[in-house]
């Protein structure tokens, strides 16, 4: 993307998992005058810094699929964490470079469903998480937009359709309205990089396509290139005494961003113990257990226990059953329990965990996850000799545990010396006996 004083602006442009919406993926690139056009499909090796902008619809990231019967409802959704990363990154390092994302807005936003945060499973909704920055969807779809920046209008009024809109409280965003819909900002361009445009998806006509992306491309470069003027060369080498320390500052706090983004990251895996079954969930509960109670953990299933909770010296200290139910605990679990304490050659004082996610298909809130166990499961487990925790207990563990309400020694004595429901209300633990 080099200019010099008296020479246009050409791009090289990536269109990214066309056929993710359906979208055939043309096989040659697409050339104008001051744009090429590059096809790729999803997951391909390509880097998005190796281009001078990027096309994508929202939603390439993630699937949602309402599962159930009316009234018993509840959303599946798949997403894919490592190829999100990977282009999180690569985003990062094409805005540095001032380059360009263009975020095409076709379906509403779902942020949070059933009781759970979906607000960072995509690119576009990673993006477009800020402090004070808020997407609201509309009852339904705006098909009649006003343009607030004339280099859309003919995008707009060919393609144009708005599902949601934006409102930014935030004084340290560089927040431009592109298009407005009864008064609400439906598209805009954010930090003169990333642009966010309301549209419908084109016909799979090849023709349309060409025109849905020639209108979209020549509006996208008219307005970065009026935004991004490059200067000569010889004025940009000089210098003020601040910029060394001001890029620094930024590189702080890029390398601090992205450790907070990496700790939200930790925590949304935490939370998917609400929702897990099978080994996913074997896996969130060890992670926890090891978060909350500072104890190595061995997970490796030799078909006796799921999880073997350690001590410094390698020696089991507790054994732990793990179980998905779409129902309360029952009896039978907690007898699976027991018995894989025995099969492995302990008695019945040694200590052995029931953590269960229960009500995985009925729940569709925190509320309605947070149900109680029956009083006659307790006193079966008390008399087993078992600990019986639900997997929202054992989040509300670890959640006090990293507040500092609770040492990590004492949430382990808790879990280690215990029998019957330990149940997490608020800031307090309570052991039930069900009496």
């Amino acid at each position: 993307m080099k200019s010099t004083e008296n020479q246009e602006r050409v791009y090289n442009i990536l269109v990214y998992g066309f056929e993710q919406k359906g979208l055939p993926v043309p096989a040659e690139p697409l050339r104008m005058k001051n744009y090429s056009v590059f096809f790729e499909r999803y997951g391909t090796a390509r880097r998005f810094q190796e281009y001078d902008g990027v096309v994508l619809f929202q939603g390439l990231f993630e699937t949602f699929e309402r599962r159930g019967n009316y009234g018993r409802s509840y959303l599946l959704h798949k997403y894919d964490p490592d190829e999100l990363d990977k282009r999180k990154k690569e985003t990062t390092l094409l805005l540095e470079k001032e380059g360009f994302l263009c975020y095409l807005l076709t379906e509403l936003f779902v942020d949070h469903a059933d009781g759970r945060d979906y607000s960072r499973t995509d690119l576009v909704k990673y993006q477009l998480s800020h402090s004070q920055f808020y997407r609201e969807n509309f009852a339904s779809r705006h098909a009649h937009l006003a343009p607030v920046l004339s280099e859309f209008k003919r995008f707009l009024d060919m393609f144009g359709a708005a599902n949601s809109y934006f409102t930014s409280y935030n004084d340290s965003l560089d927040f431009c309205p592109l298009a407005t819909s009864s008064g609400k900002t439906v598209g805009f361009v954010l930090n003169r990089g990333e642009y966010v445009v309301p549209s419908l998806v084109p016909d799979s006509r090849e023709d349309i396509i060409k025109e849905y992306l020639e209108l979209l491309i020549d509006a996208v470069t008219a307005v970065q290139n009026k935004m991004h003027q490059t200067l000569p060369e010889w004025i940009v080498s000089y210098k003020f005494e601040e910029e060394d320390s001001l890029s620094e500052k930024r590189d702080d706090l890029r390398s601090a961003i992205a450790e907070v983004d990496d700790r939200f990251q930790k925590l949304a895996m935490f939370k998917a113990a609400l929702f897990h079954s099978g080994p996913d969930l074997v896996a969130d509960v060890g992670a926890i257990l090891h978060a909350a109670l500072g104890t190595p953990i061995d997970a490796i299933d030799d078909l006796r226990e799921d999880i073997k909770l350690l001590d410094d010296d390698g020696k089991v200290i507790a054994i732990c059953e793990v179980k998905g139910i779409n129902r309360g605990v029952g009896r039978e679990n907690i007898n699976q329990t027991d018995s894989h304490r025995a099969r492995s050659g302990f008695d019945d004082q040694f200590p052995a965990l029931l953590i269960a996610n229960t009500n995985i298909k009925n729940a569709r809130s925190i509320a309605e996850k947070d149900q109680e166990i029956d009083g006659q499961q307790i006193r079966h487990a008390v008399n087993m000799r078992i600990l019986v925790m639900r997997t929202i207990d054992l989040l509300g563990v670890l959640r006090l545990v990293l507040a500092g309400k609770v040492a990590q020694e004492d949430a382990r004595a808790l879990i280690l010396g215990n029998v019957g429901w330990l149940r997490v209300e608020g800031d307090r633990i309570n052991v039930l006996n069900g009496q």
